[in-house]
């Protein structure tokens, strides 16, 4: 006779979020950086050794099973950041020549400065609890900001915007709805900084008392303010406040310090008033008249392996079953980590040596010149998934000598002219060039620059044109117009 029984157990995972490869991949090298560190910190498994490589074996899943019985393990491994790195393949072996000195010379001048707000809004996206569309949908919000972190474009409006752009994407063949963009923007909202992304002032100010640690009661006074008495705490008139609320003169001025500390920008951090550093994740150097991609992951602690523990642990008699599963489970979780990071630099590489090869024209010519270009289009040359190839694109840069680029931006739509497709950044290029040289007295609006587009072969839809003018910070024509 079958009967349903109910039963509490304590469990420890051994693969938390952190550390699935999905996740690893997500992050840009400098938060990838602050995630090592973190791990050396938690994982006793896990330490920073020297650069050496070690002839090891790896322990299999079988040995690390034995940890839970009564059996010593009495072999010590060690594991290394060379260890994981592809002899054959060019930009992982250490050299000591004067050419490499000085190509580490130049990724270490990229490490200098602040970490944007953007990138540090994309790094809390990716390890959030939001699935693969929704973080894709965060990303485009992200890009929509303008600089005081606000975010002008109503929901609607953004939802029919990506479903424009995710063409070539792994969700192309998925309707994005205004629905779950609401979701993915009140996610972002309560991101740091707090108040990021909100549509006006007002509900900046809301979010962050909303979210902020004070009483009770004084919270629920300030709220009040803000959303009835807005005007009142623009102009300070205090004495309004005073009668409506009934409240004395101490406490109104409570509530004013208390608003006045709040940030009005979310999008201007103290940091990026000073300098505003992006950090490439890859370099792109010349040898031999070859143009090749370095990956910037050299001045990551070098990690290896701990495994003195299971001897220790296991030669003393105090220690308990829970003990020891404590042990396998961190051992797992150190080793597991290792190798989603050596699989993380090799797709990496192999994504950025696939755009270098198709985008060369663009690298070699000073960006000049765009390919149309896919996330599909890799994933079939590179045999993976358009998720992987997405995942690895985002919030990741490569330095050239002539700016920095976000690997994303190398996949655009292709835009239909009378030569064939060609990369929207080409279109972009064009409308840039024709508002440079147009008439300031009486500037080209919108259809006037689908006219002009049209009469050099491009195929485009005037929505199109407004997109890609706004996407490029350029106003429209009444705002252009100049005496």
């Amino acid at each position: 006779m079958l009967k349903t029984t109910q039963s509490q157990k304590m469990l420890q995972k051994a693969m938390p979020i952190i550390v699935q490869k999905q996740n690893i991949l997500l992050l840009p090298n400098m938060a990838l950086e602050q995630i090592i560190r973190q791990e050396l910190e938690q994982n006793p498994f896990l330490e920073e050794g020297e650069d050496l490589q070690q002839e090891t074996e790896s322990m299999d899943d079988a040995e690390i099973s034995e940890l839970s019985k009564d059996e010593t393990v009495d072999r010590e491994e060690e594991y290394d950041m060379s260890d994981f790195e592809d002899e054959d393949s060019e930009g992982y072996k250490t050299k000591s020549s004067d050419e490499e000195k000085d190509r580490r010379q130049v990724i270490e001048n990229v490490w200098q400065g602040t970490i944007s707000v953007r990138d540090t809004l994309l790094t809390q996206i990716y390890l959030s609890d939001l699935n693969d569309k929704e973080k894709f949908i965060g990303e485009r919000i992200v890009d929509l900001l303008d600089d005081d972190g606000y975010l002008r474009e109503t929901d609607e409006e953004i939802a029919h915007e990506i479903n424009d752009l995710k063409e070539g994407t792994e969700f192309e063949e998925e309707v994005v709805t205004t629905k779950e963009v609401v979701k993915v923007h009140d996610k972002i909202k309560r991101l740091d900084p707090i108040g990021i992304s909100s549509r006006d002032l007002q509900e900046c100010l809301l979010i962050q008392t909303n979210e902020a640690n004070i009483p009770k009661e004084f919270k629920s006074l300030c709220i009040t303010i803000l959303s009835k008495y807005m005007e009142e705490l623009r102009l300070k008139k205090y004495e309004v406040l005073m009668k409506e609320l009934k409240l004395n003169n101490e406490e109104v001025k409570k509530v004013f310090e208390f608003i006045s500390k709040l940030n009005p920008k979310p999008g201007i951090s103290l940091e990026s008033n000073i300098m505003d550093y992006i950090y490439p994740d890859f370099v792109i150097i010349e040898e031999n008249g070859e143009l090749r991609a370095v990956l910037t992951d050299k001045n990551f602690p070098s990690l290896k392996l701990n495994t003195g523990y299971f001897s220790q642990m296991e030669s003393d008699k105090r220690v308990n079953k829970e003990a020891k599963e404590f042990i396998k489970n961190n051992y797992e979780k150190a080793k597991w980590f290792l190798d989603a990071i050596r699989s993380r630099r090799e797709t990496m590489m192999k994504v950025m040596n696939f755009i270098l090869e198709k985008q060369i024209k663009f690298f070699r010519e000073a960006g000049k010149h765009f390919e149309p270009m896919y996330e599909k289009d890799v994933a079939s040359n590179i045999g993976m998934d358009i998720s992987t190839v997405s995942r690895t694109v985002r919030g990741k840069y490569v330095q050239t000598n002539f700016g920095i680029y976000e690997l994303k931006s190398f996949f655009s739509n292709a835009v239909r002219s009378e030569e064939g497709d060609i990369s929207s950044k080409e279109v972009k290029n064009k409308i840039v060039e024709i508002i440079n040289n147009e008439n300031p007295g009486n500037p080209l609006t919108d259809d006037n620059l689908v006219e002009e587009l049209t009469k050099m072969g491009f195929k485009i839809s005037r929505r199109t044109v407004a997109k890609y003018r706004e996407g490029l910070k350029i106003p429209k024509a009444r705002l252009r117009r100049k005496l």
